[in-house]
């Protein structure tokens, strides 16, 4: 076994000059006469710098690194530092390495071989240009074009990038709503209660109380994928659960959910036998289901089945269902159970044994498009089963009532979710207008 490489610069001694100095970063640093204390304080200064900046500044002035350093060379620095610095407290990766890697994929296709310090506003809105091009909404431009700006920041901050760079990216504006050409995003609108119900009978039994349970609490699709037992306060007659993790908690704000009596019956049916596992799992939804088709088996399993299905079925199978689910995949389950329960016109629908791919080929760019209208008129997705709870907690309690139930620290972001009332302005023009 090879012996693992050695990060860690070695202070040598160079015999025919008597200086002493050490390899880093593909090339010898000098530190001064050997042994003594002006090259150990010099060496000692190099393996300090090394701990927070990728390339040391003894290695090379800060004018010579801007001039040598390419958009590449800066993303790969930049990502090796994201790769450690975007995680939650259990080690695992936010959501923000998926929108950094899918930015910087067009950035290095167009600018990757430019040097960092020759990128200024108008290769920014080149790329910006080409981001249009591809169909991304005006918001998500917006919010990709400032991470390519972090990116170049955390360049200036390590001295990689002069300073001015940022400064000339900085003044690119970002794009206004009706004075682009890139595509404006519908706001997301609470769901209605006969649509949600209209889907339930379509779900597991442990997706539709995961459905349910985000409907009276508004907690978020992330939150009530990590109910478990081990998290919830259960000694009051109102049960407090602390998630593990949540939205805002990288900033230091608590994040409490209650749940009352509905909720907790609810829960109870789904509770597992050890507290850190938890309420929602796929894979005992599998079990379920797997136990469900043997129970309604109508042909005997003779023993050549049963060899059969020991020889064929894999040992080590390599996808088995998750622990719990995932937003991504609590939301998928939703998505089928909407297909089920609104089926599209049959001139639009699916062939039997038919790709989603070959499908949506086959469809015209008109039909393509009415296809759009139907899903967004009759599809939903979890995340608006919580604008749905906040519209009601605001019609009844009020706009506070809304803001302390989903868990907000201003009221003007709750406006974004909790829907105005419209019944005392439908009065007030009724009996005044």
């Amino acid at each position: 076994m090879a012996r693992p490489k050695n990060s860690v610069p070695t202070y040598r001694l160079h015999s025919p000059s008597g200086t002493a100095r050490c390899w880093l970063n593909g090339a010898w640093v000098t530190l001064g006469k050997y042994d003594s204390p002006e090259s150990r304080a010099e060496y000692a200064r190099l393996l300090a710098e090394l701990v927070v900046a990728p390339v040391p500044s003894a290695v090379a002035t800060p004018a010579t690194r801007a001039k040598d350093i390419t958009v590449n060379e800066l993303l790969l620095g930049f990502w090796q530092f994201a790769d450690g610095h975007y995680r939650r407290a259990d080690g695992s990766p936010t959501n923000e390495l998926p929108q950094f890697a899918q930015t910087f994929r067009l950035l290095r296709h167009l600018y990757g071989h430019t040097p960092a310090s020759e990128f200024g506003p108008l290769a920014l809105k080149a790329v910006r240009e080409q981001m249009i091009a591809a169909g991304w909404s005006r918001k998500l431009i917006n919010q990709r074009v400032g991470r390519i700006r972090r990116a170049f920041r955390w360049g200036v901050e390590n001295e990689l990038v002069p300073p001015a760079v940022l400064q000339a990216l900085a003044a690119v504006p970002g794009l206004q709503a009706g004075r682009t050409a890139a595509r404006e995003t519908d706001p997301i609108e609470p769901v209605e209660d006969t649509v949600v119900d209209a889907t339930l009978s379509f779900l597991r039994p442990a997706v539709a109380a995961m459905v349910r349970v985000q409907r009276l609490t508004g907690m978020r699709p992330g939150e009530v994928c990590q109910l478990r037992p081990a998290d919830l306060d259960t000694g009051g007659p109102v049960w407090k659960f602390v998630p593990p993790q949540y939205k805002t908690k990288h900033r230091g704000k608590a994040r409490v959910i209650t749940l009352g009596p509905k909720a907790q019956a609810e829960l109870t049916p789904f509770t597992p036998a050890d507290p850190t596992d938890y309420f929602f799992s796929p894979r005992r939804v599998v079990a379920d289901l797997h136990a469900e088709r043997a129970a309604r088996r109508q042909t005997p399993r003779y023993r050549s089945h049963t060899e059969r299905n020991r020889t064929v079925r894999k040992t080590k199978p390599e996808r088995v269902p998750a622990a719990r689910y995932t937003v991504t995949s609590y939301g998928r389950a939703v998505g089928r159970a909407c297909e089920k329960a609104f089926p599209l016109p049959a001139p639009l629908a699916r062939r039997t044994g038919e790709t989603e791919s070959v499908w949506w080929t086959r469809l015209s760019a008109e039909q393509q498009k009415e296809v759009a209208g139907w899903r967004q008129a009759h599809h939903w997705h979890p995340n608006q089963l919580r604008h749905a709870h906040a519209t009601q907690v605001r019609q009844r309690y009020g706009l506070e009532a809304a803001q302390v139930a989903l868990g907000h620290s201003k009221a003007d972001v709750t406006q974004v979710y909790a829907e105005r009332d419209q019944t005392l302005a439908t009065k007030v023009s009724l009996e005044m207008g």
